[in-house]
């Protein structure tokens, strides 16, 4: 009986392997697209242009974000909610410094007494002195710019827009994030341990945070680490990471970290474009490897206003310059992405078939779709370059152009992957509107 039952599990298993095969690379996407969000998010939470973009992107994805602000003149954290219809999780994501006054909270390195159970006596710690370094403190200008929460209000008021108590207690079946880059990521952690101080548990929230300070000395560290989730995510050579403690000591780091190589076309480590840049490429990287373990491709919600009709997508012309051909590969991802969110079925063909238009034909798409990537240098700028996109549309039953469009980014602010999202990004919306005057 012994051996016809160890057969059978044998069987079991080579018949049904998948699961067991791809737990672990499905795991490590998961975490890797959450990354993603965290860093977009945050990204989002700025109010450049990168912020800007960042948040018009989540909410082409489904995305409700809700943009919080102190009132004129004052200082304090500025943050942002971002939510999604039948999502179990939500980020909250903080503002890192981008104005004077977050400079000088940043310098206020004196730390202060962090204890309490209510957000009353958590206040009330800060102002108590003589407090001996046994016990947990925190920086006291971070502490400053957490505490200003309350006074931040909605910048663009909408109906179904909750403020930030009211969320959380409507929200506690789901997962919270929080999130932020620099100062952003600091106020995140300190964030999170307020929130488990006052009652909510370990299971209902993560910090992930980039290029992100100490926040409090090794008595803090000590009490929280058992008890609050906290991801860093830090670039090779970012100094502010260990700044606090370097310069002026006292200060311990907790949490999980992760350690990413900075990419090299961002010539400060510590620039939050470049954690962006990562986390799109670790996200690639880990659903290649989960993929090739057996998991499905992801399912990918279309657009508000996506093409009803079908298109063949022909392989990405690599036209890109030699030092740049490691970013192909992530680019070409990315557009079948987006190409998979805008048309209802799409046919994409591994190499470039011999006759695109029989093989466009015979698939019964409607529309072809020839892209082409190139880049040219900006001349007297180190590493900055133009990202160039040419896109044209064919009718797949004539093999006439129906279209062709041209979109162009600079590596300015943006990393040469961050502008050829923005350039198909920007010439989605050129398909969109050519695609839906032809009466799809």
């Amino acid at each position: 009986m012994k051996p016809f039952l160890h057969l059978l599990l044998v069987l079991c298993f080579l018949i049904y392997p998948s699961a067991a095969a791809w737990a672990g690379p499905q795991e490590d996407y998961e975490e890797a697209y959450k990354i993603y969000l965290a860093a977009a998010t945050s990204a989002a939470a700025y109010s450049d242009r990168l912020g800007e973009l960042s948040t018009r992107y989540l909410e082409q994805d489904g995305w409700q974000i809700d943009h919080y602000v102190q009132p004129q003149g004052r200082s304090g954290v500025r943050y942002l909610i971002a939510q999604k219809n039948n999502t179990p999780f939500y980020f909250i994501a903080i503002v890192g410094t981008e104005n004077e006054k977050d400079v000088k909270l940043d310098l206020k390195v004196d730390k202060v007494p962090f204890a309490g159970a209510t957000d009353e006596e958590i206040s009330a710690a800060a102002a108590q002195k003589n407090v001996p370094d046994t016990e947990p403190k925190v920086h006291k200008g971070f502490n400053q710019f957490l505490q200003a929460g309350p006074a931040a209000t909605l910048r663009s008021p909408r109906r179904g827009s909750l403020a930030l108590p009211d969320l959380l207690t409507a929200n506690k079946d789901r997962k919270l994030y929080l999130t932020g880059h620099s100062l952003g990521g600091a106020a995140a952690t300190l964030g999170g341990a307020r929130l488990i101080s006052t009652g909510m548990t370990s299971g209902q929230l993560e910090v992930i945070t980039f290029g992100a300070p100490a926040v409090g000395n090794a008595a803090f560290a000590a009490k929280f680490a058992p008890i609050l989730p906290v991801t860093r995510i830090v670039q090779s050579s970012d100094p502010v990471t260990g700044v606090l403690q370097t310069l002026f000591g006292g200060y311990q780091q907790f949490g999980r970290e992760i350690k990413w190589p900075a990419p090299a076309f961002v010539s400060d480590s510590h620039q939050l474009t470049g954690y962006i840049d990562s986390a799109i490429k670790n996200y690639y990287d880990k659903r290649r490897l989960a993929m090739d373990a057996g998991m499905p491709l992801p399912a990918f919600p279309a657009f508000a206003g996506a093409s009803q009709d079908s298109a063949y997508i022909l392989p990405l012309k690599n036209s890109l310059p030699e030092n740049l051909t490691t970013e192909f590969w992530y680019m070409n991802e990315a557009l079948q992405d987006e190409y998979r969110r805008t048309f209802s079925r799409q046919v994409t063909p591994a190499d470039m078939p011999d006759s695109w238009q029989q093989a466009a034909a015979a698939s019964g798409c409607r529309w072809v779709i020839a892209s082409e990537v190139s880049a040219s240098r900006v001349k007297q700028e180190k590493n900055a370059y133009y990202i160039t996109l040419t896109q044209t549309i064919y009718d797949a039953t004539t093999g006439a152009v129906a279209d062709t469009a041209i979109y162009s980014t600079g590596t300015y602010t943006l990393t040469p992957l961050e502008a050829f999202i923005h350039a198909f990004k920007e010439m989605n919306i050129h398909l969109n509107s050519r695609l839906t005057k032809t009466a799809i």
